[in-house]
């Protein structure tokens, strides 16, 4: 593990190209950045990410998670009530010239409505369904089945946390707040760790356990489930940069996944950063690995 931390037989902007497409994409170990645009803003308790959309992508993140206000007809991107000073269409415009120079890749975008509607002339689906038929050049895997890494190779897969009277995408919509929980009724089933208050700073024991118990049942259930382990946290006194880096007394979650991945060589499932960047991607990197040992 440790020589494929510090050199992966190929760049990370490639990592998916020599994988096996005949796998099911969720069967892989897929680093995540939790709230990939919020980095434009300098508040402690909005701000998760350091690294650009750009950067995260060429690093090897394959997993977004995309917060859309719908204003005017037309998304922006949101962190909560938050502007991120960014629209839908630069981060469709980013994804689709980073799969235009990797198309053995896809990208995986859960796409959340964030907030509350404001001045719009139609529904949340129908302006997703305009920005899809605006970008043509933009290829998007919108079936409710997890695909096949072949299947989905040069595309972006939907992961659908917003309401739609159709299928479209893989559904996300029975999403309970701050849980741990299963989805087994739609086409696509989920186990999702998703414990995102950590009030004080104490409580970043328990958002270990919560991390560490989803780890440790991921092999298990990913060959039918689709596994998500969200890292990230939050509350008044433990910012969600705190709860990555930790401090001098307490181990922050990255330093405790970094010891979890180097000890213990598994399949992860989809694991969702903050501040993905850590260590010079550290983190990311190991997740790649993963598949890299386990296809050797």
């Amino acid at each position: 593990m440790n020589d494929l931390l510090t050199a992966l037989p190929f760049p990370s902007a490639d990592w998916m190209s020599s994988m096996d497409g005949s796998r099911k994409l969720h069967t892989f170990s897929l680093p995540g950045s939790h709230d990939t645009c919020a980095y434009t803003v300098n508040d402690s308790l909005a701000r998760t990410q350091d690294a650009t959309l750009e950067a995260q992508l060429q690093a090897g993140v394959r997993v977004i998670d995309i917060r859309c206000r719908h204003e005017n007809d037309t998304f922006a991107i949101y962190h909560a009530g938050i502007s991120l000073d960014m629209t839908f269409d630069h981060v469709i415009d980013i994804c689709g010239r980073f799969l235009a120079g990797h198309p053995r890749e896809c990208i995986v975008m859960s796409i959340k409505e964030e907030w509350a509607a404001k001045a719009c002339s139609r529904s949340f689906v129908q302006t997703f369904d305009g920005y899809v038929s605006e970008n043509v050049g933009v290829r998007w895997h919108l079936s409710p089945i997890a695909p096949t890494l072949e299947a989905a190779r040069g595309s972006i897969v939907l992961l659908r946390r917003f309401a739609s009277e159709r299928p479209l995408g893989i559904d996300l919509t029975a999403w309970p707040d701050n849980s741990t929980f299963v989805i087994d009724d739609a086409p696509t089933r989920f186990a999702i760790q998703d414990e995102f208050r950590v009030p004080i700073r104490a409580s970043i024991e328990y958002k270990w356990r919560a991390v560490e118990t989803m780890l440790d049942t991921a092999p298990d259930a990913m060959p039918t489930r689709w596994a998500i382990n969200f890292c990230s946290g939050t509350g008044m006194s433990a910012p969600p940069h705190w709860v990555a880096f930790g401090d001098d007394e307490v181990a922050g979650i990255h330093t405790r996944l970094d010891r979890r991945l180097a000890a213990r060589n598994q399949a992860c499932g989809t694991v969702m950063l903050d501040f993905c960047d850590w260590a010079d991607w550290a983190l990311v990197r190991r997740l790649i690995a993963c598949n890299v040992e386990r296809a050797a």
